[in-house]
């Protein structure tokens, strides 16, 4: 067995006795790749099973090289009883990537068999929750970064105007979805960078963010409850640029609205519309970069490439 095997299931053992009961005696660990993610990180999940009080049980978890905002943001939301996976670091403190051991949420839920309305619901709950709790505390978090003007433009100008540029050379592209949108969308972007900027400097908004929320990113949990997983784009920023994204009707955002107040912070309606119209067609631009080059290619890519293009032309408040 090589070193790293070595050390991947020591922390695998030590992830165990923290999290299963404490007699847990484990029977074998059988470990297979689920691919590379986002970052080209290699995943790791492994199927455990152990005894515990006599009686056969069964977890998975996920391992991976973690960076040290990813590894310090779940270990603080877990601390707060957010909905997150657990975690454990072999490495804590370092600030390189080093070997995680998270909670592989999903893998007892059965997506077909879901109550999504109820299921949406204690997502939005759970993602006020998260910015409610974190509100104003960025002195408790020296280790997050910030999103600044220089995080929106290399959003826009490295990840979003590459693919743009090039996909709107494609006469198909034009033909399908029209100049007028296409013209739409540059002039969205040509000023967005300033448009974001009250929402940088309106700190009263201000919290952890999860800065990547895409559906890949919210997983359900033993088909109960919603958990937010892959903090590695974590930032201290409004939380508007997170809401829009699991949000896209009035039923949905008044959930998001009345939980957020019950943990004292009650946004005017008139500010709220005005920050969530920025940031919508904010994040509508950033997510359509990987459906541009593919949407030819997936039915289900068009599609989302097409929500994400409402996202920028007709935000929720237009």
């Amino acid at each position: 067995m090589s070193k790293e095997s070595t050390t991947i299931q020591e922390l695998i053992q030590q992830a165990v006795n923290k999290y299963v009961p404490s007699d847990a005696q484990i029977l074998s660990i059988e470990s297979n790749p689920i691919g590379m993610g986002f970052q080209a990180v290699e995943l790791l999940r492994h199927h455990i099973e152990f005894l515990s009080n006599g009686e056969k049980k069964d977890i998975s978890l996920i391992t991976k090289k973690a960076t040290f905002v990813e590894r310090s943001a779940l270990s603080r939301l877990f601390s707060q009883g957010a909905n997150v996976p657990f975690s454990l670091s072999n490495e804590p403190h370092t600030e390189d990537r080093s070997l995680i051991c998270i909670q592989d949420v999903d893998y007892q839920t059965d997506y077909n068999h879901l109550d999504m309305d109820l299921l949406q619901n204690k997502e939005l709950r759970a993602l006020a929750y998260i910015h409610g709790t974190n509100m104003g505390l960025k002195k408790e978090m020296p280790w997050i970064p910030t999103v600044d003007q220089n995080h929106i433009i290399d959003m826009m100008e490295n990840r979003w105007r590459p693919s743009w540029n090039a996909t709107i050379e494609n006469p198909v592209f034009i033909e399908e979805f029209g100049l007028p949108i296409i013209s739409e969308i540059e002039a969205v972007a040509s000023r967005i960078i300033d448009d974001l900027e009250v929402l940088i400097r309106d700190e009263h908004m201000h919290t952890m963010i999860h800065n990547d929320l895409n559906p890949g990113n919210v997983l359900v949990h033993n088909n109960e409850d919603v958990y937010f997983i892959d903090w590695e784009e974590a930032r201290y920023g409004s939380l508007f640029f997170d809401v829009p994204l699991r949000c896209s009707h009035m039923r949905q955002v008044d959930i998001y609205r009345g939980a957020l107040s019950s943990h004292g912070y009650d946004i005017p309606q008139d500010q709220f519309e005005k920050y969530f119209s920025l940031a919508s067609r904010y994040l509508g631009i950033r997510y359509m970069s990987w459906n541009l080059r593919v949407w030819e290619q997936k039915s289900y890519a068009k599609d989302d490439l097409k929500k994400y293009m409402k996202m920028v032309t007709q935000p929720l408040f237009s």
